[in-house]
């Protein structure tokens, strides 16, 4: 855990007024290519009940810090959220915008009202010196994964988070409504091989890809965005899309049969 005095060295300068930050078991044959619901926005947990698909599994829990919940939202967004937290009575702010170095939290000017009040479960007190007082959720254990960002837009209601993307950037996510989640590249542009194959079995490793012989007809290929392309050494080359972010989910499986047809990814129950 950071000492307050380090991590609060921006706050002891002059805190500016801070802004929010948060700005089946396989699919059927008939319809390889499950279809996407519309985009919604992140859920306003616990307003209007909780979350949507919390999740029991014990690959769930951790993924997010011990204090806070894993939930995902349906369009292809997970959060960890930190919530039921009581707040001081005073006007409180949130504390969000240095999430990439690992911590959030709210903060609130000191006064007799708020004398005594202790932070939430799994946070620390770090008040500035100066009259303001913090509570600082760190050592999050943020996931290597695209669109990384807090959830503070409802702070007064009781909770904060942070949330990301469960998809990589170049790959879209495509639940078939019969619930399960796809993370699918898509037209994909392959080399002219006759041996071309999916290199799918390796996923919980984090990489999946393809492969193919070299060959004059292949020269000059060059994998899709997003994808590394190397070789063995032997006349065997690869396009492999590595560091993938993965749902915590017992049934994760790779979803390459359809490579032909110019796309791949993977799968699992939401």
């Amino acid at each position: 855990m950071r000492r307050a005095s380090t991590l609060l060295a921006p706050v002891l300068t002059g805190l500016v007024a801070l802004s929010l930050a948060a700005c089946d078991a396989e699919a059927p044959a008939a319809d390889p290519q499950p279809q996407p619901e519309p985009e919604v926005e992140a859920p306003a947990l616990g307003i209007a009940g909780k979350a949507d698909n919390a999740s029991a599994s014990a690959l769930a829990q951790g993924v997010c810090p011990e204090a806070a919940r894993y939930a995902t939202n349906g369009a292809g967004q997970a959060f960890c959220i930190f919530e039921d937290i009581t707040l001081p009575d005073a006007e409180v702010d949130p504390y969000c915008h240095y999430l990439t170095d690992g911590y959030i939290g709210f903060s609130w000017t000191q006064s007799p009202a708020t004398a005594g009040y202790a932070c939430p479960e799994g946070s620390y007190y770090g008040p500035n010196g100066q009259g303001t007082g913090y509570c600082v959720f760190d050592d999050l254990g943020l996931p290597s994964a695209d669109g990384l960002a807090p959830y503070c837009y409802y702070l007064d209601d009781g909770y904060l988070g942070y949330y990301w993307d469960m998809c990589p950037a170049e790959a879209r996510y495509a639940p078939n409504g019969q619930g399960t989640g796809y993370c699918l590249w898509e037209q994909v542009s392959l080399p002219a091989a006759d041996d071309l194959a999916a290199y799918c079995d390796y996923l919980h490793e984090g990489y999946i890809g393809f492969s193919w012989t070299d060959t004059p007809a292949t020269a000059g290929y060059t994998c899709p965005e997003g994808a590394r392309q190397t070789d063995n050494g032997a006349g065997l080359s690869f396009c492999l899309f590595e560091d993938l972010w993965l749902p915590p989910a017992d049934d994760l499986a790779p979803y390459c049969h359809y490579l032909d047809d110019g796309y791949l990814g993977f799968s699992w129950s939401l």
